[in-house]
């Protein structure tokens, strides 16, 4: 079985599989493309026009979610759990994880402070949801136990975003819980290792040229460092 994931250096999705991919260490190759100029090839196999694609030998996978739960019943130890519900409520937790990448580039993209503040908000009260529930399941150390899970593939590319952002979108001192599951996840070596070669110039670079309220207020330096 042959593996080609089609990805966008940036995209917090393809990112998801990437981490699954080498916690089962599993071989793959990578092609990477420039979403605001796609090859006529990737419009072809790419319903949705979005990243990540999964070429499994002749057949074509889409939607990090779908490929990851593929991934994950095809090769090596299972992320996700044996139990019915318990597995419904990560899918569930994955989604939630969809939502708040969403709020969060809403936020440091929106082109006025009010739209990126209403983003802001958003995501505060996902992490409320979040914090609620660490706090009766707390990590051990990761989201379903001992060993990653799919839900917190999901989640990984979320916090070394928001860790990495000058300014925080969020008071990290209301949600210890989920600050240390952070923490916890962008320290593993399979998180690291998934970000693409120079993701700390390269993301600060995006959102400069995106030019949005967030990133004339915080991105003003060519550093990437509030000017």
């Amino acid at each position: 079985m042959q593996l080609e994931l089609i990805s966008f250096k940036l995209c917090p999705f393809v990112q998801r599989s990437v981490i699954t991919l080498l916690h089962k260490e599993v071989p793959f190759d990578t092609t990477f493309i420039q979403l605001d100029d796609p090859p006529e090839w990737f419009r072809d196999i790419s319903p949705l026009g979005k990243v990540p694609v999964l070429k499994v030998d002749d057949t074509v996978l889409f939607e990090s979610a779908v490929i990851n739960e593929f991934l994950d019943e095809s090769f090596g130890e299972r992320m996700l759990s044996a139990n019915a519900l318990e597995r419904a409520q990560q899918r569930a937790w994955i989604e939630m994880g969809s939502a708040a990448i969403f709020a969060m580039y809403g936020a440091i993209t929106a082109p006025t402070q009010e739209a990126s503040e209403s983003k802001r908000n958003e995501l505060e009260r996902l992490f409320r949801h979040i914090e609620r529930h660490l706090g009766n399941y707390p990590p051990l150390p990761f989201f379903s136990g001992s060993s990653l899970s799919l839900v917190d593939t999901s989640f990984a590319p979320l916090f070394q975003r928001l860790f990495q952002l000058p300014q925080a979108l969020l008071d990290w001192s209301d949600y210890p819980a989920t600050t240390r599951w952070g923490e916890r996840l962008t320290s593993e070596p399979v998180v690291q290792r998934s970000l693409p070669e120079g993701f700390e110039t390269l993301f600060p670079e995006a959102l400069r040229k995106q030019n949005g309220w967030y990133a004339q207020q915080y991105l003003t330096g060519e550093s990437g460092e509030p000017g």
